[in-house]
């Protein structure tokens, strides 16, 4: 199965090619049919596509810039243009951003099948070419990460731990691995009163591989005090704290999440996340960044919106961010600053 996402201003095209296109023959799952670029944003942040169907001339962003920050998001994503406008330069833009199929409007249904089939193909391929790799490395992963809870649970006094800690570090090449292994072994024991110390030991492991190797010894030794009361499979917990640290991570999505941190079925978890919290998301990852960026507007009335957008994982593109902030807010950031700066000290 294959999930698309269609893009187009024109309902009259979306409805369409909904109607036309033999999506059950192409084993192809229309995971949403999109007006603009920012609706489109919104529902990869909840359901990632495999394949990216976008018109050119959109309201607010284009087709192009949409496609840029979509492959962003996802760098397996196949994308094709469907356009009424003939333009080297638009053409040239398309093969820049790596796009594999312009198509021009009118399109007959035989051209967009075999379009979409190619597409099809394209992630076929894109995915044998990963799998190996990615499995490989989750697997080493989950290795690493029975070794460190087996030295947690052993009875290794604290010296004889970092020893065997050492020697384990010293099997692995790639920092990167020991620093998702300890994320990982972290989360994974992480209770009600350990969040704080918790998400400082993850942080401190994403930013100082200099002292990994004692950072892994002293993590290990103090989640065997707190004891196996400080267990917890909760995995919606896990995506709210990995998104309190990583929300201006411009490539955080649910896919994402289900890859890199729970290890589990992006549909599920995010059906679930929404059943826990009663909202998608995107809405509660939305919430996180407009409260940072409304922190960042009240400590510093100098920044500008794409500085802003920036650090709260937005690209830089203030229009869009603009956009966000005020489906969010109700006003404009530049109307929040006046509010701001009429009622300085004021609490919000």
């Amino acid at each position: 199965m294959y999930k698309l996402l269609l893009v187009d201003d024109e309902p009259i095209i979306r409805e369409g090619l909904e109607r036309i296109i033999d999506w059950e023959k192409l084993d192809l799952k229309l995971t949403a049919s999109c007006p603009n670029a920012i609706a489109a944003l919104d529902s990869m942040t909840d359901d990632m596509p495999d394949i990216l169907l976008t018109d050119i001339r959109l309201p607010g962003m284009t087709g192009l810039e949409l496609v840029q920050r979509a492959v962003t998001l996802h760098p397996m994503l196949q994308t094709l243009i469907l356009s009424g406008h003939d333009t080297f330069q638009y053409a040239q833009q398309a093969l820049k951003y790596g796009v594999i199929e312009y198509l021009l409007k009118p399109c007959s249904q035989k051209e967009m099948e075999e379009a979409l089939l190619r597409a099809c193909q394209a992630v076929d391929r894109q995915r044998k070419k990963v799998l190996y790799l990615y499995e490989e490395r989750r697997q080493r992963i989950k290795s690493l990460v029975d070794s460190f809870n087996a030295l947690r649970e052993s009875e290794a006094d604290a010296e004889q731990l970092e020893k065997q800690v050492g020697e384990l570090v010293k099997t692995v090449e790639d920092p990167s691995l020991l620093q998702e292994t300890l994320v990982a072994v972290v989360i994974g024991c992480m209770g009600a009163g350990q969040a704080e110390w918790g998400m400082n030991i993850i942080t401190d492991a994403l930013h100082d591989r200099r002292s990994l190797e004692e950072l892994i010894s002293r993590t290990l030794l103090r989640l065997r005090r707190e004891g196996s009361a400080a267990r917890s499979n909760d995995f919606v917990q896990q995506i709210i704290s990995y998104t309190s640290v990583h929300y201006a991570d411009e490539s955080l999505s649910l896919q994402y999440l289900a890859d890199k941190v729970v290890y589990m079925n992006a549909d599920y978890i995010g059906r679930e996340f929404t059943r826990a919290m009663g909202q998608k998301f995107s809405s509660y990852l939305l919430g996180i960044r407009m409260e940072h960026a409304k922190s960042l507007m009240r400590a510093d009335r100098s920044l500008h919106s794409y500085e802003i957008a920036e650090k709260v994982g937005l690209g830089d593109n203030p229009h869009y961010f603009s956009q966000l902030f005020r489906k969010y807010t109700g006003t404009t950031p530049k109307d929040y600053r006046r509010f701001l700066d009429e009622q300085p000290g004021r609490p919000e």
